[in-house]
Order: C-alpha cells, then structure tokens, then sequence
C-alpha cells in the first residue's frame, strides 16, 4: 500500500550519483529523505512521512537510488533514548542506562563519539534497523543528535540554544563558548510547555534571555502562538533556514528541514 508522504519537494534531478548524498532522518512517527549534491547546495528529491515502524519497509523501497553503490547514504536517527558520557567513562555496556532512559529491550544499542571527549549511546528500534541494514547497504549510521552538537559546539563566540520542533516533540542543544551543556529530548502539548523548559534551561545554566542566542528550526510556523510566544521572551531569536544555495520552489518554509541539510553535509564538519 502506498505511503503518502506529508511534504514533497522536486528539485535538480541528479544524474552524477558519485556526487550526491542521499540523507534519511529518521525518528518516532517519522522517516523523511533529500537527495542533494555532496556539497549540500543544490536540493534533489524531498520527502517527509508520518509512518510508523509497519510502514517503513514500503517507504524506503520508494527512496530512488538507494541500492546504488556509487550513491553515498547517510542515516541520522533522531530517537530520544540516548546518553552522553565522558569519552573516559565509556567502558563497558551502557545497556542499563538506556533503558533508564526509556529504550525498549528489544532495541539495537549503537555508540559513537563526538570529537574525542564525548561518547553518545544510543538505541534504535529494532525494526526500523534491521530495515535500514536490509534495504539501504552501505549506509554510514548517526545518531542526529551528534551532528546538532558538533555543530553548535563549532560557535565559540557566545550562548546558543537550538531548538529543533517535530509536531509535538522538540529537541535542545545547549552550548556556551564552545562547551555543551545540555543536549535532551522533551515532549510538550502546549507553548506554554516549551516555553516552560526553555527558560528553565536558561535559567539552570546561567544563559540570559537578553544574550542567548535561540535558534528555531523545524516544522513550526513564524505566525505560530508558539513562536510568537518565544519571541515575546527571548531577545535573539531566528528561524534557521535550511540554506541551499539553489532554493526550490518555496512550497515549505525554509526552516522545516534544516536538519535534514545538517544530515547531508555532516562529513564536511571538522568537529565530526
């Protein structure tokens, strides 16, 4: 049965497949893919699903190209059951505190490391894995979460808080010249919600409303109760857009799939 996908963008069709990245995001209720030129400036094909894990063998057989040994494929998961260790206390199975964290059992537990001083455990569901193995062979796997903090970790200049919103879950990253803070996964029903744990992250680690800089990125809108609300409250606020060099046709606001952009050009980053 055919998956309708949320959002759809066709851009430049790429027929060098050795200078293109086929980028997958992956992460609860969602699977969402771009194909761009390696450099991440020129935008492909784009598609966004809400899906769940019955779905996503049907989904990734529609990913074009994906079989292709000269198409580069990286995987970001974005689940929320994840730890961040000194590289030093890395030592033996984690298993335990991820599932403190909220990981099934059932999982697949995977470990990297951001730079050298910060290891990051974290668990994917045991379907989707096995899926991405079956269907997407030569896959580089991330977790996204990585690739936020490396990222925000590269802005030594000041305090940074990016906020990445999937309908009712948002992601933060927490940064003050150059160190990381806090990197965590939060669910929320109102604005009232979000607004509630960012100034209390604010507040806990010392970042002023009328110095941090807050970065807003993914599927929430500029004329949004929520944004206007964080607006009202913090005084450096900005939507991140996406920044392809070659913008397609502006059928989605810019800011929707930032991440989806950090995913693809991810191998460019020194700090990873």
């Amino acid at each position: 049965m055919y998956v309708q996908p949320r959002f759809e963008i066709n851009g430049t069709c790429f027929l060098d497949l050795e200078n293109s990245v086929l980028a997958i995001q992956a992460g609860p209720g969602y699977l969402a893919y771009a194909v761009c030129d390696a450099l991440g400036a020129k935008l492909g094909t784009l598609k966004w699903y809400a899906a769940g894990p019955d779905q996503i063998a049907e989904i990734l057989k529609d990913i074009p190209e994906m079989r292709d040994p000269r198409q580069k494929k990286i995987i970001a998961f974005d689940f929320p059951a994840y730890t961040l260790l000194p590289a030093e206390l890395n030592l033996g199975d984690n298993s335990a505190l991820l599932h403190l964290a909220g990981a099934d059992p059932q999982d697949h537990i995977l470990n990297e490391y951001i730079g050298a001083d910060i290891a990051l455990n974290y668990s994917v569901p045991f379907v989707l894995l096995n899926q991405c193995i079956h269907n997407i062979p030569g896959a580089s796997y991330w977790h996204l979460q990585k690739i936020r903090i490396a990222e925000a970790m590269g802005d030594r200049t000041g305090a940074v808080m990016d906020v990445n919103i999937i309908d009712n879950t948002f992601s933060v990253v927490a940064v003050k010249d150059g160190s990381l803070l806090l990197a965590q996964h939060y669910s929320y029903q109102a604005p009232e919600d979000m607004l509630f744990y960012l100034l209390k992250i604010a507040e806990v680690y010392g970042l002023a409303q009328t110095e941090v800089q807050l970065n807003i990125s993914g599927l929430i809108d500029a004329d949004a109760q929520l944004y206007k609300m964080l607006y009202a409250y913090f005084f450096h606020i900005r939507l991140m857009k996406a920044g392809w060099a070659e913008e397609p046709a502006p059928a989605y606001p810019a800011h929707y799939f930032t991440t989806l952009k950090q995913v693809a050009i991810c191998e460019l980053s020194p700090a990873i």
